[in-house]
């Protein structure tokens, strides 16, 4: 019988202290994996958008390749979900709509961009700003290259820079 509660009282200390190493547990299991226990922490939450800022968008549309071709300044139409490829050089491009992926592959570009869901840089030196957010997510941003800035920025403040940059003319 004595034996029996030994083997039972070390088959629960086993139990428990798989279920739940203690302090000095975790200190002992360190020395033997060299490694220190990984703590959980919790994932951080994202500040929510507002709905005015959402662009809600058919994500199975696919239409024709945009591009920008070394034209000094051009206004391109995301009107099915686009993927835009600028291949340009200090030009000043305006783009409307939801697009998919804007891909640049330039330098020292001026881009406003009502929403895109990917911005993807091969250059450096470009300025994006983008209104909107593709059903309410951040868009990804791939820099291929360093020296790129990607900027939020409403509507309305949008139009104020514009106004304000053409009454200093």
């Amino acid at each position: 019988m004595k034996n029996l509660s030994i083997i039972f009282l070390v088959v629960t200390v086993t139990i428990l202290s798989a279920c739940e190493p203690s302090g000095t547990a975790k200190k002992e299991m360190e020395k033997f994996s060299g490694t220190p226990t990984p703590m959980i922490t919790p994932t951080p939450e994202q500040t929510p958008i507002p709905a005015g800022d959402i662009l809600a968008v058919d994500t199975e549309l696919d239409g024709d390749i945009l591009t920008v071709n070394r034209e000094p300044k051009k206004t391109l139409n995301c009107t099915k979900y686009n993927l835009v490829a600028i291949n340009a050089d200090a030009s000043v491009v305006t783009i409307n709509g939801a697009c998919q992926k804007v891909t640049v592959n330039g330098d020292n570009n001026q881009i406003t961009v009502d929403a895109a869901k990917e911005f993807a840089f091969n250059g450096s030196g470009n300025n994006v700003t983008y209104s909107r957010f593709v059903n309410g997510k951040q868009p990804i941003v791939t820099q291929n290259q360093p020296g790129n800035e990607v900027g939020f920025m409403r509507l309305d403040d949008q139009k104020k820079a514009t106004d304000s940059n053409k009454t200093k003319k």
